[in-house]
């Protein structure tokens, strides 16, 4: 304890709801998962520090990879709510660039739960909850890539690519890579995205002049 009191060992755990621990072993899981890693994680250790039977878990969830599969969802969740914020109701080309930054800047502040929901063989992809999460969250995604295109049909080709250009830059600085040394590192990484960003973006917009 970092203001140096001592915990009442004899202590018990507060009793959840039926319906609060589901939500409380999430949030425990995802404060787990991000201390520990990935790979690191057990339902076990989670249990103990949500304070409840270790077979609750379980009961729950099935097992790790149904756990992780809602903390990958709520991962999604908070992905779409920082795209919608930084467009912000913009409308076009700047649409794209302000849902690739919102992006980029939720991989920076949670790279754990990250790279969790994305390339980690812990979650289910046919999880029916984390699917329509992670589909809500694409949809922010082509909703932008459409209003940058002046609302042309959708064309998967050019979804795929803005996708992986974004994606790829995320994960670039993520891993370290790109990520500049010292200082504000996360507001260092934003600024060194942003003229991929404008290329993106370019390269988005002019597809179809390129293509004829």
């Amino acid at each position: 304890w970092k203001d140096g009191s001592r915990r009442n060992v004899t202590e018990a755990p507060k009793p959840y709801h039926h319906g609060d621990l589901f939500d409380a072993l999430a949030r425990v899981a995802e404060e787990l998962v991000r201390e520990t890693g990935i790979h690191g994680f057990s339902l076990r250790e989670c249990a103990r520090r949500a304070g409840v039977a270790h077979s609750a878990p379980a009961h729950h969830f099935g097992d790790v990879t149904g756990l992780l599969s809602e903390v990958a969802a709520r991962g999604f969740e908070r992905l779409t709510a920082r795209m919608q914020a930084h467009r912000a109701g913009a409308e076009g080309p700047e649409a794209l660039e302000r849902i690739a930054r919102g992006y980029v800047d939720f991989a920076l502040s949670d790279p754990v739960v990250f790279v969790l929901m994305f390339h980690s063989d812990r979650v289910d992809r046919g999880n029916p909850r984390c699917q329509r999460a992670g589909d809500a969250a694409f949809g922010e995604l082509v909703a932008a890539v459409s209003s940058a295109r002046s609302g042309a049909g959708r064309d998967n080709e050019v979804l795929r690519f803005a996708w992986a250009a974004i994606h790829g830059i995320a994960m670039l600085l993520v891993d370290g890579p790109l990520m500049p040394a010292g200082g504000n590192r996360r507001g260092g990484a934003i600024e060194l995205a942003e003229g991929t960003i404008r290329r993106i973006v370019h390269s988005v917009t002019s597809y179809a002049e390129d293509r004829g």
